[in-house]
């Protein structure tokens, strides 16, 4: 695994996100998205291709290898994770949560981004959280520390009589993402594998609680499409049938 610097990591996620939206990378729109002279880039494009990351020729777009792709779209996720969270639940202002989360997306590991991506989840999805809990949090950050009687608040909470997410044990409802055809949708429920696999799966952002939508299948059936969290992933098929899925549509 290459050991890559802060700079050398914000480098390939910039790639990752110009490949999203251009389809090639080239210096020149590197240079324009980091805001660096072109003599900058290339000196960096060549540690990166020294490291095994990208193949690099001059006046030629730049390519991920396999390793590249999967370190730049680990940062890429971990990215939309801690801007999500800084925004929706600490509701900074997006610049400032862009300036944090890229200054945080470095050091943030596998297992800490499984679960904020789950607490995001939680605090959205819970009948005891929601929009309404979220307005009385942005008063709190807004006016200090609460000091009313709680009670109130607690008594006031409706649960509803059936939970959004029964059990996962014994629930025929649930299948493998890889048994998901294109166009549907689920909500996955809890992830199988470990060791590699399952960092390979967290580190793409994968988490219980979240909605995804099969796109579509490889020519041979492998490996599948997918979107998640508003972007586009692909898994092999034994890695999603290490995903438990309930069917929505």
């Amino acid at each position: 695994m290459a050991d890559l610097s802060a700079t050398m990591e914000d480098y390939l996620e910039t790639m990752y996100r110009l490949e999203m939206q251009r389809g090639t990378v080239r210096v020149k729109d590197i240079a324009a998205a980091m805001a660096v002279k072109m003599p900058s880039v290339t000196s960096a494009l060549q540690t990166l291709a020294e490291q095994g990351v990208i193949s690099y020729t001059p006046y030629r777009p730049v390519e991920f290898t396999a390793e590249g792709r999967r370190i730049a779209r680990g940062v890429y996720n971990r990215h939309q994770a801690l801007c999500e969270f800084l925004t929706d639940i600490l509701q900074l202002d997006p610049k400032t949560a862009e300036g944090e989360a890229c200054r945080m997306e470095h050091s943030v590991g596998s297992e800490t981004l499984m679960r904020l991506l789950t607490l995001i989840d939680f605090i959205k999805r819970c009948p005891r959280g929601g929009d309404d809990w979220l307005e009385h949090l942005k008063g709190r950050w807004e006016q200090g520390p609460c000091e009313g009687d709680c009670n109130s608040c607690i008594s006031a909470i409706e649960i509803p009589e059936k939970a959004p997410f029964p059990p996962p044990h014994g629930d025929a409802t649930l299948i493998t993402l890889d048994k998901l055809e294109p166009g549907r949708r689920g909500v996955i429920v809890k992830l199988g594998g470990r060791g590699a696999l399952r960092r390979r799966i967290m580190d793409m952002g994968i988490t219980p609680g979240s909605d995804l939508e099969v796109e579509r299948l490889a020519p041979l059936g492998d490996p599948m499409e997918f979107k998640i969290r508003g972007y586009h992933l692909s898994l092999r098929n034994e890695e999603a049938a290490k995903i438990h899925v309930r069917p929505t549509s």
